[in-house]
């Protein structure tokens, strides 16, 4: 099968809860077998055998997935289409929440899009290497398409400098691989405008620890391990602990938090501790679940998240019927 024969669909949820995110991939299935789960608010999609199932072209599917989630779960979804991952993912990202941008398989439409681009939206374009390029006068994939392969290759070494010769020119072998939300639990915030404060950042930070501690315990499961992910204005990312970051000058969009390892919370065991507050926190942290639970994830927050400086999105308050637990 040739790229041209191909369809592949990236779907961007616009601020999904992690409940929700785990539900739609029953959806996704209804339409195509071949779904892969990008956490926490991504998924793709190769539709190549949908297309004859349901006699539309993979725009038509776009916009079938996209009322199917609004129906179901009231999601707003962006959706990328191309006839590889990496042009599916990268016309994703050029859409505003809701849009669709599906380009046509004919090397001409890829070319112009791709050519047109700026070159940090080429996957593989971190920040020290967009700043090596932007030295050279690179700065659309266009220019780095031009550029012959032992020069990009003097530029960004060996290896890296092949794999981008590749990506310019639009060449991804990679497709979608069929696997549903992993067994962790994600948490993301999405700021409305870049962040250069890290206080803004660790409080933001703050409130994922808190609304991943709480569904923790409502689920009863312990975790082995804690992930970060801080994604940056030019959409790259790192994954490592706070204070390693380095945040005092980054433009960060989002972050993420993730637990993995998850086990029963009975299984596990309770590390005995003389800190008083870690104690007080151990004996409130239920009394805030209950609270919450009854009237609305966020009723009751520590009071570091009372007045938040963050200009992230807070998540949506959800009041329960007051006989629910």
């Amino acid at each position: 099968m040739t790229n041209r024969d191909r369809a592949i669909l990236h779907l961007r949820i616009h601020r999904p809860s992690f409940e929700v995110y785990a539900q739609l991939f029953s959806v996704l299935a209804d339409v195509s077998p071949v779904v892969q789960a990008l956490p926490p608010d991504g998924a793709l999609m190769d539709v190549t055998g949908a297309l004859g199932y349901f006699d539309r072209t993979p725009a038509g599917l776009a916009d079938l997935l996209q009322t199917r989630l609004l129906a179901r779960y009231g999601l707003t979804v962006s959706v990328g289409g191309g006839p590889t991952r990496m042009i599916a993912t990268m016309a994703a990202e050029a859409c505003a929440p809701g849009e669709v941008l599906v380009l046509d398989p004919d090397p001409a439409s890829v070319t112009k899009f791709l050519r047109a681009r700026p070159v940090r939206a080429l996957p593989g374009v971190g920040p020290a290497l967009l700043r090596g390029l932007v030295r050279y006068g690179i700065e659309s994939v266009g220019d780095l398409a031009d550029l012959p392969p032992s020069t990009l290759q003097r530029i960004a070494g060996g290896s890296t400098g092949r794999l981008l010769h590749q990506r310019a020119h639009g060449i991804d072998p990679r497709g979608a691989t069929v696997g549903g939300p992993p067994a962790s639990i994600a948490a993301g915030r999405r700021f409305e405008r870049d962040v250069l404060d890290p206080d803004e950042v660790r409080q933001a930070l703050l409130a994922l620890a808190t609304d991943l501690g709480a569904r923790l315990r409502t689920a009863g499961k312990t975790a082995r391990g804690v992930e970060l992910q801080v994604t940056y204005a030019d959409r790259s990312t790192t994954t490592r602990l706070f204070a390693a970051l380095g945040l005092q000058r980054a433009r960060v969009r989002a972050v993420t938090a993730r637990v993995n390892g998850l086990a029963a919370a009975e299984r596990s065991f309770v590390q005995l501790t003389l800190d008083a507050a870690t104690e007080n926190n151990r004996v409130l942290e239920p009394v805030l679940d209950k609270a919450n639970g009854r009237w609305g994830t966020g009723t009751v927050h520590p009071a570091a998240l009372t007045n938040p400086k963050s200009h992230a999105t807070r998540p949506t308050l959800r009041p329960r019927h007051p006989d629910r637990p």
